[in-house]
């Protein structure tokens, strides 16, 4: 099967090893796939590189050897995880950079709005007169079932967001915390990934109906394995709910302060909070509490 495969005039799927993309483009609100695709060859690119420096991107930030030289990509991750917190390995934030650099070569190309999926993690760049909006689901255990909308995202070139990401312990990678998730949006995806990450294994609390094992367990090559991961949330009181998303709320406005992100959302089962300075967030009508 071809790598790159045009299914819709406004999408075009990379799916090669694990890496299952979308990319949609246009130029003067029409679609244009042949920018697409040729974009789609950026993303072929990067997923060699990475592969390359696979052990690389394991390292945390603060540990990182100095004056490196590394590909587009890594370098792209490399500087996500050196965000406050230095914490974060640069695997944190390889969804995101792939679908930045993935975006970028479509505009570079000529499109004047395009949105790349890299699994959730989501890169976009508009031009003067664009919009672009982007659906926030709420997660669900149970692939069978239909998710529900917890809202949108509106962004034109003026909100000065490129990226928007979404983590927590139901999501493909490890998360230390118990949000069902935390969706972040920033000035590009690479940045959204990993600080959606950091804020995800934030909001933390312990007592019953969290199970944590160590990250080897699920998987021993993984940037966590030497880590307490979260495996399992059941139901928790609403106290322990509460005092998750305080936490996670609390790092969110530093990480707000000092201009790292554009906003966020966070989910911890019936309750939620969302920081949005930008008024980009439109919720959908639901029951739930707010923070």
């Amino acid at each position: 099967m071809e790598p790159v495969q045009v299914l819709a005039p406004d999408l075009v799927l990379v799916d090669w090893g694990p890496m299952t993309l979308t990319i949609s483009a246009w130029r003067q609100g029409s679609a244009v796939p042949v920018i697409a695709a040729k974009a789609a060859h950026k993303a072929l690119i990067c997923l060699k590189d990475l592969a390359r420096f696979k052990n690389y991107l394991k390292i945390r930030a603060y540990k990182l050897p100095a004056g490196k030289k590394l590909p587009p990509v890594v370098e792209l991750t490399r500087l996500a995880a050196m965000q406050k917190p230095r914490d974060l390995s640069p695997m944190s934030a390889v969804a995101g950079a792939v679908a930045d650099l993935t975006c970028q070569e479509g505009f570079d190309l000529g499109a004047d709005k395009i949105l790349v999926n890299n699994g959730g993690d989501i890169a976009l760049r508009l031009g003067p007169s664009a919009k672009a909006t982007v659906g926030v689901e709420q997660p669900c255990l149970d692939k069978t079932k239909n998710r529900s909308i917890l809202g949108k995202l509106i962004f034109d070139r003026n909100s000065q967001v490129g990226g928007v990401a979404t983590s927590g312990w139901q999501g493909r990678s490890f998360s230390k915390g118990v949000a069902d998730m935390v969706t972040v949006w920033a000035e590009n995806a690479a940045r959204a990934d990993a600080l959606a990450t950091w804020l995800g294994s934030a909001i933390t609390v312990s007592g019953p109906g969290v199970e944590k094992v160590k990250g080897a367990k699920i998987d021993p090559l993984g940037d966590l394995a030497d880590e307490q991961v979260v495996a399992k949330v059941l139901r928790l009181s609403f106290k322990q709910r509460i005092e998750a998303l305080r936490k996670g709320e609390s790092a969110a406005r530093g990480l707000l302060a000092e201009g790292l992100i554009k906003g966020c959302l966070a989910l911890v089962q019936d309750e939620f909070f969302v920081l949005d300075p930008g008024n980009n967030f439109e919720p959908a009508p639901r029951t739930g509490k707010t923070v």
